[in-house]
């Protein structure tokens, strides 16, 4: 890939790897945003660069598109998705990573350290994007660094912890499938790729739990639009939270927009109606950091 920079950052979980996709127009001397998407479990940067419609966002935006990547089981081993998939320490206790304390966080503040002093990033208008496994992460690193990120846009993943109620409040816009075999609106048991049945939450306690720690005390509106999407909002929050989850009615576990990447009988349908990429870009450009 010509047009990615290969960055490797040296962790105490090991050598990291982090492509950075610098905006194809001239740069100037002006700052740039960036957007950090987080790959699923079992999935690559390259995979999420070229599935989800962000290259072709940033191209047109000119923001910095930067993607991260997860541990392996056996990191000596080339990563697969069945046998030895990359993933990360969500915060909800399951995988290698949790066993292995892996401290992802800690790799992403490192990750956004090198996007501002090497990439020409604006510090206050860098997003975190992700989807399942990393849609996860991305809550659990906006918590923990809540002052270096602008806002977030976490895809068909959970909140796994509590946050405290944050400092500075980290606008969010969850997008999760009506039709989602993994991660089913109401919650229940599933049967992961992996062959693991583990329970899943209701989506909406990652909405409750996001609002709570944005100190938003309204009760929530709730709009259905004539396909069926349901936009929860938040009310009565603390200056500068923006916290919305909409429920995608006929897409399973895919990213809005792309191509199936799992069976349809495992994941359930995919949908290109909404392209998750622009929605995502549409919040993230009303928001920075004060």
């Amino acid at each position: 890939m010509k047009d990615v920079v290969v960055a490797t950052l040296t962790t105490p979980d090991g050598e990291r790897r982090l492509l950075v996709r610098p905006p194809t127009a001239p740069t100037g001397t002006s700052l740039r945003p960036a957007v950090m998407l987080l790959h699923g479990a079992g999935g690559t940067a390259e995979l999420a660069l070229a599935n989800t419609g962000w290259r072709e966002a940033a191209d047109r935006e000119g923001f910095v598109l930067a993607l991260p990547e997860g541990t392996r089981r056996d990191p000596a081993a080339p990563p697969s998705f069945l046998r030895n998939p990359q993933a990360w320490n969500d915060g909800s206790g399951r995988g290698h990573t949790a066993r292995a304390g892996t401290d992802d966080v800690g790799f992403i503040g490192a990750a956004l350290d090198a996007l501002v002093r090497r990439h020409g990033v604006d510090p206050a208008r860098i997003y975190l994007s992700g989807f399942s496994n990393g849609a996860a992460m991305v809550f659990r690193a906006a918590a923990a660094l809540p002052d270096r990120v602008a806002a977030i846009g976490p895809v068909a993943g959970h909140c796994w912890t509590t946050p405290a109620p944050l400092p500075r409040p980290v606008p969010a816009l969850m997008l999760f499938g009506g039709r989602d075999l993994l991660n089913p609106p109401e919650g229940g048991d599933v049967k992961t790729p992996w062959g693991h049945a583990e329970y899943h939450p209701p989506v909406l306690q990652s909405f409750d739990r996001w609002r709570s720690a944005s100190v938003c005390r309204g009760q929530p509106v709730v709009r259905t639009n004539e396909h069926g999407d349901q936009d929860h909002a938040a009310t009565g929050c603390a200056p500068g939270a923006d916290v919305r989850c909409l429920i995608i009615a006929d897409l399973g576990h895919h990213w809005p927009g792309a191509p199936r990447l799992l069976p349809s009988w495992i994941a359930g349908p995919a949908s290109r109606r909404i392209r998750g990429a622009e929605i995502l870009w549409e919040f993230f450009r009303r928001h920075r950091i004060a």
